[in-house]
């Protein structure tokens, strides 16, 4: 045994407050007492699931976004391969959502199941309620898909939103550099 050992025992020992004992584990290593991050901004679903991520998706400000894009590079190759990105991330949205629905479809089932050969008939009722509005949201989600895909419906307001802001940083990049020269 250590010299060391010896002294340290005695003083663990001696000590009555568990607080001026040496703690073996961390506390941070178990409890995070860090704020909560709040995940939000552009392209974010943030905590919303389902529907409600996609709709927010959708009424994102892509005026602005696509403004700042033209200031940053006026090209129209750069203002198509963003305008494919928005369609991409839309499309990831709507993969989210139909996987949070489906799971919740899935946990429905077995619990409609479970219950009804329990003989909850009230408790079966409600949840199968519960699955027709999963279901309805799912063919929403669905019907959002097929526009994304036709280019058409509540999906072209991406589009038009973002073109129009980028034609506006065009117009002020041309506004800036050509019309306020000196003649």
């Amino acid at each position: 045994m250590n010299l060391f050992n010896i002294f340290r025992k005695r003083r663990q020992s001696e000590s009555p407050d568990p607080s001026e004992q040496e703690n073996p584990v961390p506390r941070d290593l178990f409890v995070d007492e860090s704020d909560p991050v709040q995940v939000s901004g552009p392209g974010t679903v943030g905590a919303t699931n389902g529907i409600e991520g996609v709709y927010a998706y959708l009424q994102e400000d892509y005026e602005s976004r696509g403004y700042s894009d033209a200031m940053t590079n006026p090209d129209a190759s750069y203002k198509s391969d963003n305008l494919r990105l928005l369609k991409q991330d839309l499309l990831i949205h709507i993969q989210r959502a139909s996987t949070y629905y489906e799971s919740i479809l899935k946990e429905l089932d077995f619990h409609i199941n479970s219950r009804s050969r329990a003989g909850l008939v009230d408790l079966v009722e409600e949840m199968e309620m519960r699955k027709e509005l999963v279901l309805n949201h799912l063919k929403k989600i669905d019907l959002i898909r097929h526009d994304v895909e036709n280019q058409n419906g509540m999906t072209e307001r991406i589009s038009l939103s973002y073109q129009r802001g980028f034609a506006r940083g065009l117009a002020a990049i041309s506004q800036a550099s050509v019309l306020n020269i000196k003649l």
